[in-house]
């Protein structure tokens, strides 16, 4: 794409938002089509069809965008607490195997526990995976056995009701991971677009309406036009006092400081004590 520079003279410079700031250039964008549809047929931007187009294709995505990361925060901070619950039910299940089965620990990998071999501990799940895999096969092994053989504590239907609710929000989570993922890939493509189709747009405005010259009045169309801060400020650079270079910005000359002076002292240092010691010598000859 070939760079289009206007007005680069110019006291001002415009801020149009990036495809980074999603939700601010939406929103220029929307400012620049409703002003520009106030203006009589003859005046309308040439890019004002696309730029409509282009709206209508981003504001969706970004709302399912948006949508999809709101489910997945939330289904995501109910899996961590569901499953802090999940460890503290399994704990207590293993407890209680562990006080009837005392003798037969083995008897827990009925409940879906793994028992280690060498030291027979009943061992607790470490994933949420196996956490759910456990929570499957302890409800399938209590629904097995008649009711008044099942344990009280705790009570069965609390534990179908917490592996049912941490398997519904995994989903939640996993769709609305994949949805997001969809949508960004559509909304990154779309703003894009939007992005440069909205520069274009102000090029034209500057082009045509201003006589090439940026001026204030961009922002009618909702771009923003801030004053352009000054590169060339003359600063001056105080003497070092470790002999180091320093160098003033205004175009005068590079000096240095200390270390030339230090020199200059120590040789007429030497060229006096040479010519003493010539003097002394001339008097001795006499």
């Amino acid at each position: 794409m070939y760079p289009v520079q206007l007005a680069t003279s110019s006291a001002y410079q415009v801020d149009i938002p990036t495809p980074k700031q999603p939700a601010k250039l939406i929103t220029a964008g929307q400012n620049f089509v409703k002003y520009d549809e106030s203006l009589p047929p003859e005046e309308q931007s040439y890019l004002l069809p696309d730029l409509k187009y282009l709206l209508q294709d981003c504001v969706p995505t970004q709302k399912i965008y948006k949508s999809s990361e709101v489910q997945r925060t939330i289904a995501s901070e109910a899996v961590k607490r569901l499953d802090e619950q999940a460890k503290a039910l399994i704990h207590k299940i293993r407890y209680k195997l562990n006080f009837d089965y005392t003798e037969t620990p083995e008897a827990a990998e009925e409940w879906g526990f793994e028992v280690k071999q060498g030291t027979r501990n009943i061992l607790m799940p470490r994933k949420l995976s196996d956490r759910l895999a456990l929570l499957d096969t302890y409800i399938a092994k209590e629904e097995s056995r008649a009711p008044e053989e099942r344990f009280s504590k705790p009570n069965l239907e609390d534990v179908i009701r917490l592996r049912d609710d941490l398997k519904a929000n995994l989903d939640i989570r996993r769709a609305s991971r994949s949805r997001r993922k969809d949508s960004y890939a559509a909304r990154a493509e779309s703003l894009e677009a939007l992005y440069d189709t909205l520069r274009m747009a102000g090029g034209l405005i500057i082009l045509k309406k201003f006589n090439r010259k940026l001026t204030p009045g961009l922002e009618n169309w909702g771009i923003e036009v801030t004053k352009r801060q000054s590169k060339e400020k003359d600063t001056e650079v105080a003497p070092a006092a470790n002999g180091t270079t320093t160098t003033t910005t205004n175009g005068s000359e590079t000096t240095t400081n200390g270390a030339a002076h230090n020199h200059n002292q120590r040789r007429n240092h030497d060229h006096q004590r040479r010519g003493d010691h010539g003097r002394d010598f001339d008097q001795r000859q006499r």
